[in-house]
């Protein structure tokens, strides 16, 4: 009896030691679980403060999440701002680009973007110039406004692109449409096949503003920010120019109808 006794309490032993060593097993493994996770995550901690800007100096895990945080926060606030000067896309067909169809609304508007320097150098026009006024964009750009505008209102254009500032000039109360906006109208030359033919002009109407080129970027661009680009030169003084939206006086349509009319000159 004694003997079998024996042997059910060496089992019951063994039962334990074995039992005992898979919760050792289990420990262990839970600890090298553990550490490998810590390990990730530091090693991670540190690719993330490494990646900050500004990362001068060794910081503890708690600054970098927090910085990381204040980066992500700071980069959204940005990209909020940047969808919200992108035209709205749930009223602009997917298959346009944003310059396909600002250049369609400005054709709709009957107008066009130009930007002219303050010596009257044109150095950017939008390509809606050419239904209305049967100008190619190459035709007016590098060229000067005065070339354009008839003789008699020559001082008058030359006075308003000089103001350069619009709040330092006496002269921008004339003309002035909102604080930081000139409106002014002046004739414009049509363009024509045949040189010979007689010059005919389009009253237009210009609101715009002044603007540095001074803090434009050096990256390459295409468009109006391209033309901007281009146009620096190596100077000591501020470049300015004028940038408008140009638009006929008397809306295309209303032209078509006067015309069949007779009334139209």
């Amino acid at each position: 009896m004694s003997s079998i006794a024996d042997r059910d309490d060496g089992s019951n032993f063994d039962g334990l030691v074995e039992e005992d060593d898979r919760d050792k097993a289990k420990r262990v493994s839970r600890n090298k679980s553990e550490k490998k996770r810590r390990d990730q995550f530091n090693v991670l901690i540190k690719e993330l403060g490494s990646m900050l800007p500004g990362n001068a100096r060794k910081m503890d895990k708690s600054t970098v999440l927090q910085k990381s945080i204040d980066y992500l926060r700071k980069h959204k606030e940005i990209s909020a701002q940047s969808d919200a000067s992108e035209i709205r896309q749930d009223w602009k067909p997917a298959f346009l680009s944003n310059e396909e169809f600002t250049q369609l609304m400005l054709e709709a508007l009957d107008g066009f973007f130009l930007a002219v320097m303050t010596d009257g150098n044109i150095i950017y026009v939008s390509e809606s110039v050419t239904p209305l006024l049967e100008h190619l964009p190459s035709d007016l750009v590098d060229q000067s406004i005065f070339n354009f505008i008839p003789e008699g209102e020559h001082s008058e254009i030359y006075k308003i692109l000089s103001t350069r500032m619009v709040e330092n000039s006496s002269l921008a109360s004339d003309y002035l449409k909102t604080k930081n906006e000139l409106e002014f109208c002046c004739h414009m030359l049509r363009g024509t096949v045949d040189p010979k033919e007689p010059a005919t002009y389009e009253f237009v109407k210009c609101i715009g503003n002044f603007k540095s080129l001074n803090n434009v970027s050096n990256s390459t661009h295409n468009g109006f920010d391209g033309a901007l680009q281009r146009s620096l030169r190596p100077s000591y003084e501020e470049r300015v120019c004028f940038v408008a939206t140009v638009r006929l006086a008397t809306p295309q349509f209303i032209k078509v109808c006067l015309l069949k009319n007779g009334q139209y000159h």
